[in-house]
């Protein structure tokens, strides 16, 4: 049997499962951006978050970072969902582009912020609320200076103005594209101190679409190396040739000797043989450019003069035209005429500054060393011109306590430590004290380590109080918070307050509470003690620190004290202080802290009794 041919239309050979490709492709969420696109978007929001990082540690005096963590693409629904409720939403519109983006904030990066811009040391607040008028109005002041750093990182793919729309806290209150619209989210992680937490920028598709093929790596870095636009130089050009410029005439006069030159007295006539000629050069901002000639004389005074080819310049060839030449030689020439004139100014200025600074320094350092004078030969100060401006808040003590105190109970506790420390003791008092127990400690001690606060953060807190209560708010801005501020305070509140807020620092905040309690009773204060008492006092405190202590008294202290020593040795202890004569201010602080330090140990061993503004001694 012949063996039959093999069949040429044997079928080709199929591929293997394991030689297949699959692409997986959803079509819900179509891909709208390229990988080099998303690597483009990232490399310009690296310049973002550098910027970011300079804005925020600029505007908190503190340590910010800021970095991009990722770049994404996703449904609109999705990034809603993955934010927290409430949080931070910043709507913004990218003009010249149709449509807007987003700011997100996480909220524990906002209350960071607002903690450090209100004076707090920046710690972490956990707190899960919409923000507070006050609170939106300043977190309105941040994002629009990072709004600016967004403009700058997009700058070189478009000409965007991005303006803020409005904030909202609640994300379904920012529907800004239908759920399932692609989005482009950038997401930077953000340290403020030790508070860890994100931003995040979303651009949707449809909104950047008309710039997305310009979202390439190569166009990117060309537009960042590309040099000034022709048109760019010649409006500034254009604006340069406006500045006004000394322009003059000049003529030739006779040569003088230095005797003649010297004997010119107002009357006396000098030859002018250019003006005779019709010969002239005209100078401007001090530099000669142009030879000029008279053309047309009446009786006998040039009407008109003509510009001549020549130039005194070595470099007229490049001279075209009358604008060009002031626009150049003598425009050159007066800018940088002016220049020296201002680094001049500003060299004499920094010399004034330095020899006031160290003016100061001296001054301070005589301060420093200076004697405690008897209080008969002290000259009176002057008043001070900061004594005479109004404190900010001015207006609460005007308005009634218990309507500030609603609007502020709701607030950041930094906030009502901030305002409450600019107040006056006696309203400050009405207000702390009535505060809820459990964070009248906080509030205490945020007022007690605060820092210094922004004058425009002060101002805007100021500002939207003031509408809240619709009354007159001062502009004017002095020093608050500290030791003393909390010791004035407490003083004026009652003894269950005192005592709440003491015992709870001690537990804590040890150093502070004793600090405080240092404060709390002074040497003046003396004389609230009882008769019995500050006798008590003085037969036990040693009678030389006494003397030095009553040194920079006031007249009411020393004459106090002096009714309650006894009369034998009244005369003895009167002349010694006399021969004390003058002490250094320090000795005297020190022995005035020695008799506080003793009146206190008196006071809790039981011998004596300080009466409190509250309470009543039977």
């Amino acid at each position: 049997m012949a063996e039959s041919a093999p069949r040429s239309d044997t079928p080709a050979v199929r591929p293997t499962k394991a030689q297949r490709t699959v692409n997986i492709y959803d079509f819900r969420r179509p891909d709208k951006f390229s990988k080099e696109q998303i690597r483009t978007v990232q490399n310009m929001h690296e310049t973002f978050a550098r910027l970011t990082t300079t804005t925020l540690s600029a505007s908190m005096r503190a340590l910010v970072h800021v970095h991009v963590a990722s770049v994404d693409q996703l449904t609109y629904e999705e990034f809603i969902r993955s934010i927290p409720t409430p949080t931070t939403l910043a709507v913004v519109s990218m003009d010249p582009l149709k449509g807007q983006a987003i700011l997100e904030i996480d909220p524990s990066i906002t209350f960071t912020i607002i903690d450090r811009l209100f004076g707090g040391s920046g710690e972490g607040a956990k707190l899960n609320r919409e923000l507070t008028d006050i609170e939106h109005s300043v977190m309105e002041g941040i994002i629009l200076r990072l709004l600016g750093n967004l403009r700058e990182c997009w700058s070189y793919i478009l000409d965007m103005k991005p303006r803020l729309s409005q904030i909202e806290t609640n994300p379904m209150f920012a529907q800004i594209v239908p759920p399932s619209e692609m989005i482009l989210l950038v997401t930077l992680e953000t340290e403020v101190g030790e508070v860890q937490g994100m931003m995040n920028l979303c651009f949707p598709y449809m909104t950047i679409e008309p710039i997305v093929p310009k979202l390439s790596a190569q166009f990117w870095y060309s537009s960042a190396r590309r040099p000034p636009a022709p048109a760019t130089l010649q409006t500034l050009l254009g604006h340069l040739s406006g500045i006004d410029v000394p322009a003059e005439l000049l003529v030739e006069g006779e040569r003088l000797s230095l005797r003649e030159l010297g004997a010119l007295r107002k009357g006396s006539l000098v030859a002018l043989p250019g003006y005779d000629r019709g010969e002239a050069s005209f100078r401007m901002g001090g530099q000669e450019l142009f030879r000029m000639k008279a053309q047309s004389k009446k009786r006998g005074m040039p009407q008109a003069w003509e510009l001549l080819d020549e130039s005194p310049q070595e470099d007229a060839a490049v001279l075209a035209s009358v604008d060009s030449r002031a626009a150049s030689s003598g425009l050159e020439f007066g800018i940088k005429k002016a220049m020296e004139e201002l680094q001049a100014g500003i060299g004499s200025a920094l010399t004034g500054i330095a020899g006031g600074i160290a003016n100061l320094a001296r001054k301070q350092d005589e301060m420093s060393d200076q004697l405690a004078l008897a209080p008969s030969e002290l000259e009176e100060a002057p008043i001070s011109r900061e004594a005479e401006r109004p404190r900010p808040f001015g207006f609460v003590k005007r308005a009634d306590p218990a309507t500030v105190l609603n609007f502020l109970v709701s607030e950041h506790p930094q906030t009502i430590a901030l305002v409450i420390s600019y107040l006056e003791p006696q309203t400050a008092s009405a207000i702390f004290g009535n505060l809820p127990a459990d964070i009248q400690p906080e509030i205490a001690r945020r007022i007690a380590c605060m820092d210094r606060t922004m004058p425009e953060v002060l101002m805007e807190v100021e500002r939207v109080l003031e509408k809240k209560l619709s009354v007159i708010a001062s502009e004017d801005y002095l020093a608050a918070g500290g030791l003393d501020s909390i010791v004035d305070i407490l003083n004026m509140s009652a003894r269950s307050t005192e005592k709440l807020v003491i015992e709870t620092l001690e537990k804590g905040y040890s150093d502070l509470a004793e600090d405080i309690k240092k404060r709390m009773f002074v040497f003046e204060d003396i004389v609230v003690l009882e008769r019995e008492s500050a006798e008590k006092v003085v037969r036990r405190a040693d009678a030389e620190l006494l003397l030095r202590a009553m040194k920079a008294a006031p007249d009411e202290v020393q004459a106090f004290i002096w009714s309650c020593l006894p009369g034998a040795d009244l005369a003895r202890l009167k002349g010694r202080f006399e021969e004390l004569g003058r002490l250094r201010l320090s000795e005297v602080e020190a022995a005035q802290q020695k008799i506080v330090s003793l009146i206190r140990d008196m006071v809790e061993d039981g011998e004596i009794f300080v009466a409190h503004p509250d309470e009543t001694v039977e």
